[in-house]
């Protein structure tokens, strides 16, 4: 089993991903820590309690994080179009009746570097939210560039559009600074971006499957769902013969499977400066910089397996089934 912190801002498609990850009996999620981003930070971290709750894995520690990008004003609002008000479509699920069970009161950064420093090369980092907890810790320890077995992050576009400008990804967009510490650490990178998540499509007979399961997890989806294709839907994104896409799943397929994938290696640096081109991910393909690569770039993936292989696990997914 691969030890895992899940490090997400939930977030409709991060419900997703998590309960994917929860599924998946080659990985042990350990911890997982939130931040701002599909909503406020206390939103979140909400979530990911109700997320939990769902899969009966209140066991899982949670810890919350930065509620604010390193240098920018948070921007709460333009997320509020795809998840909803609450983050989760809208669907006021209930909380834990005892948070304190899962909930700890210690800051997210604080938490990745002791548990990735006591126990070097063994812990990966999913980071599916803004990059803002890791690039802190990082600030804090750098040690943690080389204590981290891999940082498998969502986020970035290299050959495909960006989906809140014409280049950048929302995650990069809202926190360049904290991208740019990230990709300039010199830890073990694996970038998971539109490239491959524009193209990873839950079908409509695979989200009927979902909903006809019926568990605490699947009515959650169920429920959200809704939300997040109607932004896609109003945007373009999708037609109505396609069902729906969750970005966050293909990070965590990538952990478990990285045969799904096909990836290069490249030098990227996140820009920082430019208003048009913010958050942009710059990926030297023909190596023009001379720089080493410094990230294991997605930049194909076998969509059809991946999502028929999402919903095994979804649909067949018991509570409590994963013992972390």
């Amino acid at each position: 089993m691969k030890r895992v912190i899940i490090d997400t801002d939930p977030g409709i498609d991060d419900a997703a991903a998590i309960f994917l990850a929860l599924a998946s009996p080659e990985l042990s999620v350990e911890a997982i820590t939130t931040i701002y981003g599909n909503g406020p930070v206390e939103v979140c971290t909400a979530n990911t309690l109700r997320i939990l709750q769902a899969a009966d894995r209140l066991d899982i520690p949670v810890y919350q994080g930065a509620s604010k990008p390193l240098l920018r004003d948070p921007n709460p609002g333009w997320a509020s179009q795809v998840h909803g008000a609450d983050a989760l479509g809208n669907t006021d699920f209930p909380l834990p009746a005892d948070q304190s069970v899962t909930f700890h009161d210690r800051h997210a950064a604080l938490e990745i570097i002791d548990r990735v420093l006591k126990s070097p090369g063994e812990i990966t980092l999913l980071a599916l939210g803004r990059m803002t907890n890791i690039s802190l810790a990082l600030s804090i320890e750098p040690r943690l560039a080389q204590a981290v077995a891999q940082i498998v992050l969502m986020g970035g576009a290299v050959s495909v559009p960006g989906n809140v400008s014409p280049v950048a990804s929302a995650n990069f967009y809202e926190d360049p600074e904290a991208g740019s510490i990230l990709y300039s650490s010199g830890a073990p990178l694996v970038q998971v971006g539109l490239d491959v998540c524009d193209r990873v499509t839950i079908s409509p007979s695979q989200l009927e499957r979902i909903g006809r399961a019926n568990s605490p997890t699947t009515r959650l989806l169920k429920a959200a769902t809704p939300c997040l294709r109607s932004f896609y839907l109003r945007q373009g994104l999708l037609t109505e013969t396609e069902g729906v896409r969750y970005n966050d799943i293909p990070p965590v397929a990538f952990v478990i499977d990285p045969s799904l994938f096909q990836t290069r290696d490249l030098y990227v640096a996140i820009e920082t400066h430019s208003p048009l081109t913010r958050g942009q991910t710059v990926a030297d393909r023909r190596n023009s910089s001379g720089q080493p690569p410094n990230a294991t770039v997605c930049l194909e993936v076998d969509a059809l397996r991946l999502t028929a292989w999402f919903t095994e696990r979804i649909t067949g997914y018991q509570p409590g089934d994963a013992s972390g």
